[in-house]
């Protein structure tokens, strides 16, 4: 066998240099993620603290339900996970770089779904279940008031009550990551994967709570749009709905929204707020309220629209939805003002599970991730053809 060259022997001791830098490199890359995922959660943990230590107040039921007080808080941690992400192989596969690293149009899509949906559940009447149906009392009248004379009889009369009944309906997801890539990620893969599923449910919950038809595109489930649509097969028949001035966006006025606002019954309007598509209110509505007021916002009032994070509609706010509709079509609900919490409820009878198994697939050593929950949605203030409920909407015209 001939002796190896001094040059050869030179250069195969130069590439495990080389080779031993680049290890060396990614190491550090990888503790650096590392502090500074730990940095983030300190952070956020820490100003979460002080935030209600200054407000001197325990922190809401909304705030205990939702995994993050606010959206830039959201991005900003998803942010720090892609980046120590993208220092890491996704996959132990083959490939001579390392694996496939996380592409910039999947790291764009996972900061801006960190906190998009979840609309719904966070604005109805959440009801717990001890069993697959609920039947929740519903007041429908009230008491007469009579006028008896000096003596005369005081008529009777009695409390319209009514029943909303609740059944529950299993929302569930399964996905497998190898075993290899649950070792080695530089953060907890199950951990993305949870976060994953529970956008997944969210965004489930805000399809069929505002656009269920009772198809089975909504899993048999009658949301908002699907309730207001069954009052009555003629559109101009439904108290809750305004007919607009045309079929398409461009036709619509702000005097559609305006007569919005007047069927929607005073006892819903301290809770009330609009829900609509943010393409729609920016496309649609903003060039609206610009025209009226000739450019100018009017200042220190929220009876048109206020610039920056909150939005105001003829008084009421609106909170962007990407389950509302964006795109114009015939006889479509496109604007919703509702109080949710006197006219929607959400029954859970299990609320969101993740589960982890290791057995599932022992044949490819894969680690299956499940997620389940059990809810219910039911809508009852979607008014009739004699009175509008506490769900009012805008619908666009038939053609």
């Amino acid at each position: 066998m001939p002796f190896a060259t001094q040059e050869k022997v030179e250069a195969g001791f130069t590439a495990v240099d080389e080779r031993i830098g680049e290890i060396e490199q990614n190491t550090k890359e990888l503790n650096t993620g590392l502090v500074e995922l730990a940095d983030t959660i300190k952070a956020i943990k820490q100003q979460r603290a002080t935030n209600l230590l200054a407000a001197n107040r325990q922190p809401s039921n909304e705030e205990r339900t939702r995994f993050w007080p606010d959206d830039e808080q959201a991005k900003a941690f998803g942010k720090v996970v892609l980046n120590a992400l993208q220092r890491k192989a996704l996959s132990e596969g083959s490939q001579s770089e390392g694996g496939t690293l996380v592409p910039a149009e999947m790291a764009t899509f996972i900061i801006q779904k960190m906190s998009d949906y979840g609309v719904f559940r966070r604005n109805v009447t959440r009801v717990p279940m001890s069993s697959d149906t609920l039947s929740v009392p519903e007041v429908t009248d009230d008491m007469t008031i009579y006028c008896p004379g000096e003596g005369g009889e005081i008529d009777e009369s009695d409390v319209g009550a009514g029943q909303v009944t609740l059944t529950t309906r299993k929302f569930a997801c399964l996905g497998r990551v190898s075993s290899e890539l649950e070792e080695d990620s530089v953060v907890a893969i199950g951990e993305v994967m949870g976060q994953s599923i529970a956008r997944s449910m969210s965004k489930a919950e805000d399809l069929v709570g505002f656009l269920g038809d009772g198809t089975s595109t909504y899993y048999g489930m009658q949301g908002i749009c699907g309730a207001l649509r069954a009052v009555n097969a003629t559109i101009a028949n439904i108290k809750s709905l305004i007919v607009g001035s045309g079929n398409v966006y461009s036709e619509l006025v702000l005097a559609d929204f305006r007569k919005v606002c007047g069927i929607l019954p005073t006892s819903a309007d301290m809770g009330a707020r609009w829900y609509m598509h943010k393409a729609f209110f920016y496309n649609v509505v903003l060039p609206l309220l610009w025209a009226e007021t000739a450019g100018q916002p009017i200042i220190g009032t929220p009876t048109y629209f206020e610039q920056g994070p909150s939005k105001f509609l003829l008084g009421y706010p609106v909170e962007f939805t990407p389950a509302m509709p964006k795109t114009e079509a015939n006889s479509q609900i496109c604007a919703l003002l509702a109080d949710l919490r006197l006219g929607a409820f959400l029954g859970e009878r299990r609320s969101l599970n993740i589960a982890r198994s290791d057995q599932f697939h022992f044949d490819t050593d894969e680690i299956a991730i499940r997620g389940l929950e059990r809810i219910a949605i039911s809508i009852y203030g979607e008014g009739d053809t004699v009175e509008a409920g506490p769900i009012c909407g805008l619908i666009t015209a038939a053609a």
